[in-house]
């Protein structure tokens, strides 16, 4: 399945993506955002990518521009068919696509595609305190904090909480675009 937007396109993660992920998601910048300590190689990263494609509790697609240029990764994972929840991830992995709104558009199609395809009933994430650009666009898109863990991450000499955000079906389908 493909869910195209305004900017992007989200198609399904292939092997082949996994040289561009790992030049870009060992930038030092970056990984301050995400939940990874140590480098990655290819090897690792196709891995991966052959683990979660063949496991029924995680969905992952690939961000694309419209033009074609891998930008980035989004997902569900751990997904409860019981309890109808999954944990949600989504990282621009290329910098030059930092704040145009592409995050945004992809966090609203993996709503899209987890509320209306999937019938799920709660979607939950955990960000960084400091990550107040990801805060910003997951309460645009309905998440709402629902707690903090703390001190859950040690970056460079500090400890960091950890916020937790969540929406359920009921107002996703009350805030619908």
């Amino acid at each position: 399945m493909k869910l195209m937007g305004k900017q992007i396109l989200l198609r399904p993660m292939e092997i082949e993506d996994a040289e561009r992920f790992v030049e870009l998601i060992n930038d030092e910048e970056l990984r301050q955002y995400l939940a990874l300590t140590f480098p990655i190689n290819k090897i690792m990263e196709e891995e991966w990518i052959r683990n979660s494609s063949n496991n029924r509790t995680n969905v992952n697609f690939s961000i694309e521009t419209l033009e074609g240029v891998l930008i980035g990764a989004t997902g569900l994972k751990d997904i409860d068919w019981v309890n109808r929840s999954a944990e949600f991830g989504i990282a621009i992995f290329d910098k030059k696509y930092w704040n145009k709104g592409m995050g945004t558009e992809a966090t609203k199609l993996m709503l899209r595609y987890a509320f209306e395809y999937l019938n799920l009933n709660r979607i939950f994430l955990r960000t960084y305190e400091y990550n107040k650009r990801a805060i910003r666009v997951y309460e645009k898109c309905g998440f709402l904090i629902e707690g903090k863990e703390r001190q859950g991450r040690y970056l460079k000499g500090k400890y960091w909480d950890l916020v937790r955000m969540s929406i359920i079906a009921e107002d996703y389908w009350r805030n619908i675009e």
